[in-house]
C-alpha cells in the first residue's frame, strides 16, 4: 500500500515539473514576441507598423556620432581626420598645427581660395582632401575655417546645402542693384576683420604687411595715393622687400568696391586721410 502511494506521489511531482516548464516557455515566447513587435511588421499587412518595416531604408552613410555626411562640422571632420597631421602637437613635418599662429600665417595669407585648392586637390605631402575622399566640397571648407580660425585668421564659415543656395539666388537677384551702385559703399571694417585681419591685424607678424594703427608702416605707402593703394590691393603686389600682397587679399569673392572699402578703413586708422 505505501508503495503505492510513493508511486502516486512521484507522478503528481513529475507532472507538476513538466506543467512549470511548458508555463516557462509560453512566457518567455511572449516576453520576447512583445520586445521585438515594435521594431519589425509582417509586411504584407496595412499597419502603419507594416508600412514603416517597408519603407525602412536599408543602409545610412553617418559618423560615429550619427551626423550624415554634408552636415559635418569643421571641428568634426578637424577631430576625425584633419587631427593626425594639424592637431597643436603634431609632429608631422612642414604641417601647420592648430593654435600656432605662425605656422598658419604665411598660409591664411596666400588667401583662402588658395588654402581650399590645396586642401582639394592635395599639395606637396598633404594628399587630396586629407585622404578622406567621402569629404564634400562644404565640409572641407568648414575644416579649414575651423583651422584657420583657431590659428589667426578670421575667415567666414561659408554656406552649405539649401542655405548655399539660396545665398546664390540672393546674390543673382541683387546683382543689378549693386551694378547701380557707384560709391564704396560697403563696409571697410567689416571687410578688414574678415578678409585682411590675418595680415594686417595691430599685432600681425606677417613681414612687410603694414599693420593697422601703425603709422610708421602705413605712412610711406599712404605717399603713393589713393589709387596705388587701390590698384596693388586688386591686383596684387610684390613689394621691393619680398612682401607678397595677393589680388584682393586672397579672397577673389570680394567686390573692387569692398576692396577699396577696406584700404580706406586701414589708411585712416593709420594716419591717413583718404
Amino acid at each position: 500500500m505505501n508503495q503505492l502511494n510513493n508511486h502516486k506521489a512521484q507522478g503528481s511531482a513529475l507532472t507538476t515539473l513538466l506543467g512549470g516548464i511548458v508555463i516557462l516557455l509560453a512566457v518567455l515566447f511572449f516576453l520576447v514576441k512583445l520586445a521585438s513587435s515594435g521594431y519589425y511588421s509582417d509586411v504584407e499587412a496595412s499597419t502603419p507598423s507594416a508600412t514603416e518595416t517597408r519603407i525602412m531604408p536599408v543602409g545610412n552613410i553617418v559618423m560615429g556620432d550619427g551626423t550624415p555626411i554634408g552636415e559635418r562640422t569643421g571641428e568634426q571632420i578637424f577631430n576625425k581626420v584633419c587631427i593626425q597631421c594639424h592637431a597643436s602637437d603634431s609632429i608631422v613635418a612642414n604641417a601647420p598645427r592648430l593654435t600656432n599662429n605662425g605656422d598658419w600665417a604665411p598660409r591664411i595669407a596666400q588667401g583662402f581660395d588658395t588654402l581650399f585648392k590645396h586642401a582639394l586637390e592635395g599639395f606637396n605631402t598633404m594628399p587630396a582632401k586629407g585622404g578622406a575622399s567621402d569629404l564634400t566640397d562644404d565640409e572641407l571648407k568648414r575644416a579649414i575655417v575651423y583651422m584657420t580660425n583657431q590659428s589667426g585668421g578670421n575667415f567666414a564659415e561659408p554656406a552649405a546645402g539649401a542655405a548655399a543656395a539660396e545665398s546664390t539666388e540672393g546674390q543673382q537677384e541683387a546683382a543689378p542693384a549693386a551694378e547701380e551702385s557707384s560709391a564704396v559703399s560697403a563696409d571697410g571694417q567689416k571687410v578688414f576683420e574678415t578678409a585682411c585681419f590675418a595680415c594686417h591685424n595691430a599685432n600681425s607678424a606677417i613681414p612687410n604687411a603694414p599693420r593697422l594703427t601703425n603709422k610708421d608702416d602705413w605712412a610711406p605707402r599712404i605717399k603713393q595715393g589713393k589709387e596705388t593703394l587701390f590698384k596693388h590691393a586688386l591686383e596684387g603686389f610684390t613689394g621691393p622687400k619680398g612682401g607678397v600682397m595677393p589680388p584682393k587679399g586672397g579672397n577673389t569673392s570680394l567686390s573692387d568696391d569692398e576692396v577699396k572699402a577696406a584700404v580706406l578703413y586701414m589708411v585712416n586708422q593709420s594716419g591717413g586721410k583718404l
